[in-house]
């Protein structure tokens, strides 16, 4: 995926819900089900956000769990296909293993 524009800063709000838009039409969501994949990660965002508090011993099943609610709703909101090529897209994302964080913490 690319970087973010401005040479890595963060993105705001807007613009990560823009570029999620984008992402998402290119793999052949019409503008309702983009809204709903965006509705399902914005209300799972604090919750993966809680995450940080909890254990590094707990984070591997907490994390798998709210994946798995995360996925059960993107099956119901899409198509089959369609909520599969999501699902691959967002694990992608985070990387062999789930991990995905900015590093700090891990071991080496």
């Amino acid at each position: 995926m690319a970087q973010p524009p401005g040479g890595g800063q963060q993105m705001t709000p807007e613009q990560r819900t823009a570029m999620m838009k984008e992402r998402y039409k290119g793999m052949g969501l019409n503008d309702v089900q983009v809204d709903s994949v965006i509705a399902i990660n914005n209300d799972m965002r604090p919750k993966m956000m809680a995450l940080r508090q909890a254990s590094e011993a707990d984070r591997p099943t907490l994390m798998k769990a709210m994946t798995d609610e995360r996925n059960t709703r993107l099956e119901k909101a899409l198509p089959a296909d369609l909520a599969k090529k999501v699902i691959e897209s967002m694990s992608m994302q985070r990387g062999p293993g789930g991990g995905g964080g900015r590093g700090g913490g891990g071991k080496k």
